[in-house]
């Protein structure tokens, strides 16, 4: 199998790309093919001998039904991945233009396509609180919360607390050295000292500057980046409930707890 023939073939030919769509649910006859692609079935019947040739698919002699072959199968998974990279690319074209993206491992850029079930909160300088109000809101009924944040907004910290000794939410966060210097700098020593002494908060600090701030949780992943100028962009928040979203905010966690230190 020649991989740049292969790739070719498939994306030169939408019929040949639903076909393999279509039979990744499953075996199905050319009468089956045909009603969920919805080309002729001359047309059909070619696309299925193209990719017969090429191996990713076969024929059951017996019931007649076409199945993808392992490596049909890989491909299709493949293809998956590239069509929903592309929807969450189209999607948010303006997003991912004019910001930074160096916060962002490769590993996950080439997952951006788990994103594309998102919503983005875009507010004005006139209403900044907007993005910031759906944010809380949606924090206040979350059971457990993972984030990185390089910078401090005023009113996170009694929040988070009150979340921590209230609802004993489990609560672990990544900050720069910076912020948590100011954050112990600011609080009360007393304040300090009970936070340490609860089971459900872990603080972590990074000596680098991540160019992204993010929380997921049970509930959602809310993911805000820097502008192109070094800025933290206040009036954009990409906001999504779906599974792929979270799992993907888990493992953007996860790469930067790596490297982290707990302090608490």
């Amino acid at each position: 199998m020649n991989s740049e023939n292969v790739l070719k073939m498939i994306v030169t030919s939408s019929v040949r790309y639903k076909v393999l769509l279509a039979l990744s649910e499953g075996a199905k006859a050319l009468s089956e093919i045909q009603a969920q692609v919805g080309s002729t079935k001359s047309t059909i019947s070619h696309a299925l001998s193209d990719l017969v040739d090429e191996g990713l698919i076969t024929q059951d002699p017996d019931t007649k039904k076409y199945n993808l072959t392992n490596i049909g199968h890989l491909v299709s998974l493949q293809m998956k991945n590239v069509s929903r990279a592309l929807e969450s690319i189209k999607k948010f074209e303006e997003f991912w233009l004019s910001h930074d993206l160096s916060g962002i491992p490769e590993e996950l850029l080439l997952r951006i396509g788990d994103l594309k079930d998102s919503k983005l909160h875009t507010t004005t300088p006139e209403y900044l609180k907007l993005p910031h109000d759906v944010y809380m809101e949606l924090i206040r009924t979350s059971k457990w919360i993972k984030g990185v944040s390089p910078i401090l907004f005023a009113d996170y910290p009694e929040e988070f607390l009150g979340l921590a000794f209230g609802e004993e939410v489990d609560i672990e966060i990544i900050t720069t050295r910076t912020v948590y210097e100011k954050l112990i700098e600011l609080a009360p020593p007393e304040a300090v000292e009970k936070v340490r002494k609860l089971p459900n908060v872990k603080l972590y600090v990074i000596n680098e500057n991540p160019k992204v701030a993010f929380t997921v949780t049970n509930n959602f992943l809310s993911l805000g980046l820097f502008l192109l100028n070094g800025t933290y962009d206040m009036m954009n928040d990409l906001i999504s409930s779906s599974p792929r979203a979270k799992k993907w905010g888990i493992d953007l966690f996860e790469y930067y707890k790596r490297n982290a230190e707990r302090v608490i």
